[in-house]
């Protein structure tokens, strides 16, 4: 560790400052994890930084003759973490167009790009008609869009799978308004991006034109497919037939049984399939599946 004295005005602290991996110093070091998995939170610091899991340089601070904060330039931010901004303005002066972002640099084989952070839009009178919000260290965009009199026109929330493509899925709650506040329609979408719960749409003067209760339907088709799931009836062997496996043959293990039940489910997903059975042929491979789970449950005890 380098060691060396700060003095500001008749104040001195002693800083001592530890290089991570990268440094030149110790070129030779070779990580060695003392705790099997690393762990961010068990792992020692040492092994932490021979890891490359720590970067930057450990500061130690004697408080012994005093220190002064505001003049210490022992622990600089990195150039990633700088937020740029951008705005536009309309020719009568007015905002036109915001927007922060961070410029997040190559990884791998993944191009550079610039991570949104905030985006606003401004009609020519100033009002803002569109806000968009995309937080850091959350993955969760929200959109919102205002009428002119800066009421909400507009309420939706998205869950960014992949920050680069921004490759989202809708999540939460999605609500469209009436111009004088009323709400016009709500919809609510679970972890999978699909519509959940009760979704309305009202009339504009409050009363319900359309609502359905997506869950109750989800829970009775869920009843109705174990159901009929448990009426199948096969052996072992008509099992791993179903599912793909040469006659005679068996799975040898749960990773073997897993891809093949895989490869039968691909061709049968709605996206991909026009066939309107194929919700009854993948019935017959999940419980193809499930009888030789326990199949290999039962050679294992």
């Amino acid at each position: 560790p380098s060691q060396h004295c700060c003095c500001f005005g008749g104040v001195c602290a002693f800083v001592t400052q530890r290089r991570a991996m990268a440094c030149p110093s110790a070129p030779d070091k070779v990580a060695v994890v003392t705790t099997g998995q690393l762990d961010l939170q068990k792992s020692s610091l040492e092994d932490l930084q021979l890891a490359g899991v720590y970067t930057r340089s450990k500061t130690e601070v004697s408080l012994a003759c005093g220190y002064t904060s505001d003049q210490d330039d022992s622990d600089d931010d990195e150039e990633d973490g700088v937020l740029h901004s951008e705005k536009h303005y309309h020719d009568n002066g007015q905002p036109r167009y915001f927007r922060t972002y961070q410029k997040l640099a190559a990884k791998g084989s993944l191009p550079a790009f610039e991570r949104l952070i905030e985006e606003k839009h401004f009609d020519v009178g100033g009002v803002c008609r569109m806000d968009v919000h995309f937080g850091l260290g959350q993955p969760y965009l929200s959109r919102k869009h205002f009428y002119e009199n800066q009421r909400l026109k507009s309420e939706k929330l998205f869950f960014v799978e992949d920050e680069r493509t921004m490759k989202s899925k809708k999540a939460g709650h999605w609500r469209e308004y009436y111009d004088w506040g009323s709400i016009k329609s709500e919809l609510v979408y679970d972890a999978n991006g699909m519509r959940c719960g009760v979704a309305k749409r009202y009339a504009a003067d409050g009363t319900v034109e359309w609502l359905k209760d997506y869950t109750k339907d989800y829970m009775g088709r869920v009843e109705e497919f174990n159901g009929k799931r448990g009426q199948f009836a096969c052996n072992v062997q008509e099992a791993a037939l179903l599912l793909g496996f040469p006659p005679g043959k068996l799975p040898a293990d749960r990773k073997e049984l897993d891809s093949h039940y895989r490869k039968k489910c691909a061709p049968l997903h709605p996206d991909k399939s026009p066939d309107p059975d194929s919700h009854e042929k993948f019935l017959e491979v999940s419980r193809a599946r499930e009888i030789l789970i326990e199949h290999l449950s039962n050679l294992s005890t």
